[in-house]
Parts: structure tokens; sequence; C-alpha cells
């Protein structure tokens, strides 16, 4: 399976911190990460100025799945595909979830 959260020269793979209330650094993160998973397709400056679905963009189901397994391997959130997907429609509703999940973990230190 790609990689996808290397190589995209448009992302900005700064790291993400609970600091970042308003995800700015998630969103650019995650865009990055659908602009490798889409082979190079979709950029990441395009996902980030989107305000519309993926799908509209032209995000098809084989790159969501690479994004998910980014997702999943990178920040350690697991994407459950058995539930109520409606999250995985925009850049803005992706990185919502993501950023639930991670806040509802404890802060290990």
């Amino acid at each position: 399976m790609t990689d996808v959260t290397r190589n995209d020269p448009g992302g900005d793979m700064t790291g993400v911190t609970r600091d970042d209330p308003g995800g700015d650094a998630m969103r650019r993160r995650v865009a990055g990460m659908v602009a490798v998973a889409s082979d190079g397709e979709i950029t990441s400056e395009e996902v980030l100025r989107s305000g519309g679905s993926f799908t509209a963009l032209g995000v098809t189901s084989l790159t969501t799945l690479r994004l998910l397994d980014a997702i999943e391997e990178e920040l350690g959130v697991e994407i459950d595909l058995g539930g109520d997907v409606d999250f995985l429609d925009s850049l803005d509703s992706l990185v919502g979830h993501i950023l639930g999940v991670l806040s509802a973990r404890p802060v290990s230190g």
C-alpha cells in the first residue's frame, strides 16, 4: 500500500499537537495525506481551498482507503466504517472527527 504521509511536495507535514484547537496543522497534514493518497491527482492546496466534498474534488474509493490507512498508521486513529461515515465527506468533517478522537484520549505524561 502507498505510504500517504510522505513526499507530498505541497504539503506541510509539521507536527500536530493538542495546542492547535482550530486544527490548522491537522488540516494541512490530512490535506497532504489526501494528495499523496491520490497519487498527486489532487494537490494539498486544492484540498485546503475546497469547501466542498471529497467526491467533488475527485477523491476515489481507493484514495479514501489509502487515506484511512495513513490516518490509522500515522495518527493512531482507527476509523470504523461500520457506522455513520458522513465525516468522510470533506476535509473539515474528517479533521473534526480525528480531533474528537484524539481529544477523548487521556494525555500521557
